[in-house]
């Protein structure tokens, strides 16, 4: 028996196939992804965008991303009775900046993101809070239920914690929340970017698992959007999970294409803005 044979179809009847497809959904034949992230409201309020977010949902499916992060009780309104071309991940957890920052709670499971037709399901960790515990907890049980119906999971692993003090937000810091949500067994791990690609790439590096960049705060020109993408890329990221930076734009279907071409093309961000005129 050759060893050709052995390897043959090894996953073919386990839950890791499952998860291996889902992940080409997300990533696509390049390895990379724009994903736009419509999970904002509960977390940083209900920005006029978020209020209308039937129209802004259509404003951005006109780009083609890559995959959509929603909440279960946001899916339906944006996705039920339409021919969707993307993939979406499910957010069961959320945070509030006003009253519980550094604290996800569970808002959703994995037999909902079954339920829901997703291929992912996502969770939030605040490394470096008096909550890290219970967080990491609730990431291990996640882990453990998705993997064994061949769900990937992606972890937002922000150091957001106030035991940091002024570390916070450091390349430190970041890899630090980055790595625990790997060795937890997270597939895909989305984090702070932090500042350059030389600093980005330590992060990358000492994560075992696919690593994506946070879209971060409102950009003051799109440009930095785009130049923030190529770092990413750059440094070995494998693209970004961008909220308020694309369905803020002017354009947010526009904003998707721009950072499209930059994360799979390998557009110069200089010659990539142009394709929001």
């Amino acid at each position: 028996m050759s060893d050709d044979t052995l390897a043959l179809n090894p996953t073919g009847t386990t839950s890791a196939l499952g998860r291996e497809l889902r992940i080409r959904r997300i990533f696509g034949a390049d390895g990379r992804t724009v994903t736009v992230a419509l999970d904002q409201a509960v977390p940083r309020g209900v920005a006029p965008r978020l209020a209308s977010m039937r129209s802004t949902y259509d404003a951005i499916a006109t780009g083609l991303p890559d995959a959509v992060t929603v909440t279960k009780g946001i899916a339906g309104h944006l996705f039920g009775g339409r021919r969707i071309s993307h993939p979406g991940i499910l957010k069961a957890s959320m945070f509030s900046v006003d009253f519980h920052p550094t604290y996800d709670a569970a808002i959703g499971s994995v037999d909902d993101a079954i339920r829901l037709g997703a291929d992912a399901v996502a969770v939030g960790i605040s490394a470096g809070s008096a909550n890290q515990v219970a967080m990491f907890e609730m990431l291990n049980g996640i882990v453990e239920r998705a993997h064994g119906w061949g769900m990937p999971v992606v972890c937002h692993a922000y150091p957001s914690g106030e035991l940091w003090g002024d570390r916070k937000g450091s390349t430190e810091s970041v890899l630090y929340a980055s790595r625990a949500a790997a060795e937890l067994g997270t597939d895909i791990v989305k984090t702070w970017y932090t500042g350059s690609t030389e600093e980005f790439r330590r992060v990358v590096e000492g994560t075992p698992a696919i690593v994506v960049a946070a879209g971060g705060a409102p950009a003051k020109a799109p440009i930095d959007v785009l130049v923030q993408a190529a770092c990413v890329v750059d440094a070995g990221g494998r693209g970004l999970t961008a909220g308020r930076n694309v369905w803020q734009a002017e354009n947010p279907g526009k904003m998707v294409r721009a950072l499209k071409a930059v994360v799979h093309d390998g557009l110069n961000p200089s010659e990539a803005v142009k394709l929001l005129a």
